[in-house]
């Protein structure tokens, strides 16, 4: 018998139905039986809390249901869970999209659909807030991963509306496109890109890195850290 597991990524995620009893219904057992993962997005924040790791551990099999599996299954990748290595069935549920229009979901940053990126470092270079970095690892030297989550301006998904792969991901957006609700979206050409960033997309990344580079690093650590702390995200 597989694990069932309800997950919910915080408060903005709101089902339209009672997904435990759905699920139980689904899966052919009591709702009682149904394991309650809440705030998915906190905890792949901080992962050393050990909820992620514990929530799948003791089975060989697991059903996962959420508003947005693909988000959840992204979030959980982030918060070290290898969904890749387990078996996992995955199931959607309905939910309350004016949710997450009525005021910006907490926490706010992105997380990456690995199905999906190609790491071409788009994100990175576009970035002008070090969310993302390569992996330090030489072997996975195209690897782009999140390294500073709560560096990401609140509300700004820009980087994700630029990826040629569409594998960026913010659970707390509104638009489908980049809340993981659309499970195949499309990816982008060059003239969507183009058409994004102006008539040379290489050249205005070059601007933004450039523009990177101008800005004193201490200074920038400094407003940082003020902004996390004062911003009222977390």
């Amino acid at each position: 018998m597989p694990k069932i597991i309800l997950a919910s990524m915080g408060s903005r995620d709101r089902l339209l139905v009672d997904g435990a009893a759905v699920l139980a219904a689904r899966c052919g057992v009591s709702a009682e039986a149904v394991v309650r993962l809440d705030d998915v997005a906190e905890h792949a924040l901080h992962p050393e809390d050990g909820v992620l790791a514990a929530c799948f551990a003791g089975a060989s099999s697991f059903v996962v249901a959420g508003s947005r599996p693909r988000a959840v299954r992204a979030l959980l990748a982030f918060g070290g869970v290898p969904c890749d290595g387990l078996a996992i069935e995955w199931v959607a549920l309905p939910f309350d999209h004016e949710a997450l229009k009525r005021e910006y979901g907490v926490p706010w940053y992105p997380v990456i659909d690995r199905t999906r990126c190609s790491g071409c470092g788009t994100c990175r270079d576009y970035c002008l807030f070090s969310v993302y970095e390569h992996e330090p690892d030489a072997a996975a030297a195209r690897r782009v991963r999140v390294a500073a989550p709560l560096n990401c301006k609140t509300g700004c998904p820009a980087c994700a509306r630029l990826c040629p792969e569409a594998a960026l991901i913010f659970p707390f957006c509104a638009e489908a496109e980049l809340n993981g609700e659309i499970a195949e979206p499309a990816r982008r050409s060059p003239e969507a890109l183009a058409d994004a960033l102006g008539d040379d997309p290489m050249r205005v990344l070059a601007e933004r890195r450039a523009k990177k580079r101008l800005i004193d690093r201490d200074k920038f650590e400094q407003a940082e850290r003020d902004r996390v702390l004062y911003s009222g995200v977390l």
